[in-house]
């Protein structure tokens, strides 16, 4: 551990790692991989190493939804049977036998009307012809010796009743009734009884089914009927095998859909969660840069927020791992305030709501894809959020747990109310003492892990300013006692700075707990600063005004040494570097040069050795620092010179380039001198004189 502390403060301590973008990348990766690794197997189901024919050790029911293949194909096998064959229809059937019938005639009337043949002459040569009927020589011979009218009746009559028969569809089952329907149709023919004979045997061997065995539609048709074929679903909570069983193939089936077999890995989850993981990550991405949030830009408080991820993480697996004791929604216990409080504190609120709803996905994630685990761990973390937004003290923590546990059980009661299966009253009461569990545990964690952090890290909370800011702290008691008149000076300063650092949207606390210690190292040598004479002596009138500077200019290094020596956060030993920037000390600057007859001084030798102010807070108290010892010099502190002495120094700081390099705009200074002006018009305003009393002398 003390290893690791040894790194962080090495790294706090590099400018160029602090903003590396490829180490910035490095933490984003490692805390996505990190949270991947560490709920991946709460995501994925239980597997099991079962073959057909072994016996379940315990229930199984389906952890997810998820498609039955082989029911699902038993069902379409099912729908492609109801499928019937498919056909076509055969146009040229029809034309066909037309045809047929009138090249029969044709050839009946050309061999009938062939001279000088005997009548059996004529039936041989007609049989000769291709006929493509089956009449029997009866009725050919009738046909021979059939007047030319008659058989032109019979051939009109033939071809009436084969069009007729082909206006609807002629299939297999269709044609055990052709015969019945040609008598049907002959019924009103015009012909004789004889003809009628002739044209039913005529015409029936032609008829032949038009409408043929297509294979391709009744394999389309069957396929669009297994389409249509909805996949039977395995419902999430349904019982695949119960304990003890025998698995058959369709558990076995069952257990291979949900991907519960060793063979089966399901590398859909695997992605899918990778995903989730990646989308969680880059929402919190987005908000730091859109934001233009300090995190985003400062890679060692990136380190802690994800620190703090980390440890919402570990907190949470921890309880996941609780799950195989059989409590009922043990999720409950998962402390996801600790984490919003955490980020609340050390960062900010608005990011702690987004957490707030990140944490959410991943409980809901990690406790079976619950929403109501996932919407109770929103609520438990914004109530947590929202209850240390303004934190005063550690004690307010402590509250902010029976807050959170107050209003878990009433969120726990209501979704509970709305289940739709009932809960004993055993679970009930358990559910309810997780909930107060995880608020109070909360709260304890966050008061214990919050001082490693801000250490560690560096990171100036609240809390720690307003303990920083306590008249008993050991420096500030010192200073008090030791240099009474630089102690009141830094209250005036505190004051100013806060009023203005209000006015400017800078950091108020930091601004006056900053103003309280800028000053501390002139305890080395308090007389040497004008506000802790209490004589008219004045030290600086017997030495070399170089020997002065040299005095004055150490009390910012003195500081640092006794800040240092106190262990105050370095926002607060910046504030102290920085106050007087690389201002002159005009004073004995001008003193110099009344005793400079060789022309060798250099205004650069009576400079503060800076750095000039980097920051708003330390630009503030800069101004007001100057501000407060040029009023308290004047004579008649009037509004009207009051200002004219705010806006001189003003000036005076930014024509000399001391507000360069900290982020204050024109726009912020005018808005600070107004502050200055009025904090300064409370405390010297005019007052009036009281007269002496009755019989008393004035002194």
């Amino acid at each position: 551990m003390r290893k690791l502390l040894h790194n962080i403060r090495q790294v706090t301590l590099s400018p160029e790692l602090r903003k590396s973008r490829l180490l910035r990348f490095s933490i984003y990766v490692l805390l996505s991989t990190l949270l991947y690794l560490l709920f991946i197997s709460d995501v994925l189901p239980e597997r099991y190493n079962y073959v057909i024919g072994s016996y379940a050790e315990k229930t199984i029911k389906a952890p997810t939804e998820a498609y039955d293949s082989q029911a699902t194909k038993r069902a379409r096998e099912q729908a492609a049977l109801k499928v019937g064959p498919q056909y076509k229809r055969d146009l040229d059937i029809e034309k066909k036998a037309t045809d047929n019938i009138t090249k029969f005639f044709a050839s009946v009337k050309r061999v009938r009307d062939l001279p000088n043949l005997p009548p059996e002459e004529r039936l041989t040569e007609l049989k000769k012809q291709d006929l493509r009927v089956m009449l029997n020589d009866d009725l050919l011979r009738q046909l021979l010796v059939a007047q030319a009218p008659q058989l032109a009746t019979m051939e009109a009559d033939s071809v009436s009743i084969v069009k007729k028969l082909y206006k609807s569809d002629v299939d297999e089952e269709a044609m055990k009734t052709i015969g019945q329907k040609i008598e049907s149709f002959l019924a009103y023919a015009d012909t004789d009884l004889q003809g009628r004979l002739i044209i039913k045997d005529l015409v029936q061997p032609l008829i032949l089914p038009n409408m043929i065995f297509d294979k391709e539609a009744t394999d389309q048709a069957k396929e669009e009927a297994m389409a249509a074929v909805y996949p039977v679903v395995i419902n999430k909570g349904e019982i695949v095998v119960k304990e003890g069983e025998r698995i058959d193939e369709d558990a076995y089936g069952k257990l291979k859909d949900l991907k519960l077999t060793e063979e089966e890995p399901n590398y859909r989850m695997y992605f899918g969660f990778a995903g989730f993981i990646a989308l969680i990550q880059l929402v919190l991405i987005l908000y730091l840069e859109m934001t233009n949030s300090k995190i985003g830009r400062n890679n060692l408080l990136l380190l802690c927020l994800s620190l703090v991820i980390l440890l919402f993480a570990l907190a949470t697996k921890t309880v996941t791992l609780a799950e195989p004791l059989g409590f009922a929604n043990i999720a409950y216990l998962t402390p996801v305030a600790m984490g919003t409080m955490l980020v609340t504190i050390l960062f900010e609120t608005q990011l702690a709501i987004l957490l707030s709803f990140l944490f959410a996905l991943i409980v809901g994630m990690a406790f079976d894809s619950s929403y109501q685990y996932a919407f109770i761990a929103f609520i438990s973390g914004l109530v947590g959020t929202f209850a240390v937004s303004r934190v005063k003290h550690r004690l307010v923590i402590m509250r902010a747990g029976f807050i959170i546990a107050g209003v878990n059980i009433i969120t726990i009661s209501a979704m509970q109310a709305l289940s739709t299966t009932s809960t004993e009253i055993s679970q009930y009461l358990q559910s309810l003492l997780f909930g107060i569990i995880s608020g109070l545990f909360s709260a304890v964690v966050t008061i214990g892990i919050l001082p490693f952090l801000e250490s560690t890290f560096g990171i100036l909370t609240p809390i720690s300013l307003l303990e920083l800011s306590n008249p008993n702290h050991p420096l500030l008691k010192k200073l008090l006692m030791e240099a009474p008149g630089t102690y009141h000076h830094s209250l005036i300063v505190g004051n100013l700075a806060e009023a203005a650092a209000e006015a400017v949207g800078a950091d108020p606390l930091l601004c006056r707990v900053g103003a309280l210690f800028h000053d501390v190292g002139k305890m080395k040598r308090p007389m040497f600063f004008i506000e802790n004479q209490m004589s008219k002596e004045n030290p600086h009138d017997k030495i070399a005004p170089s020997l002065s500077h040299l005095i004055i200019t150490s009390h910012v290094r003195d500081g640092l040494e006794m800040q240092e020596a106190y262990r105050l956060p370095k926002p607060i030993r910046d504030i102290c570097e920085q106050h007087h920037g690389t201002t002159v000390l005009w004073y004995f600057y001008n003193k110099a040069l009344e005793h400079d007859k060789s022309g060798t001084i250099s205004i650069d030798d009576f400079r503060y050795s800076g750095p000039k102010p980097q920051t708003k807070e330390a630009a503030l108290i800069m101004l007001c620092d100057a501000v407060e010892a040029a009023v308290r010099a004047m004579s008649r502190p009037t509004p009207n010179r009051i200002e004219a002495v705010i806006q001189k120094i003003i000036k005076d700081r930014l024509n000399d380039g001391q507000l360069d390099e900290c982020n204050l705009t024109l726009k912020d200074l005018d808005k600070a001198g107004d502050a200055y002006l009025r904090t300064l018009n409370g405390i010297y305003h005019a007052r009036i004189e009281y007269p002496a009393l009755p019989g008393q002398k004035e002194s």
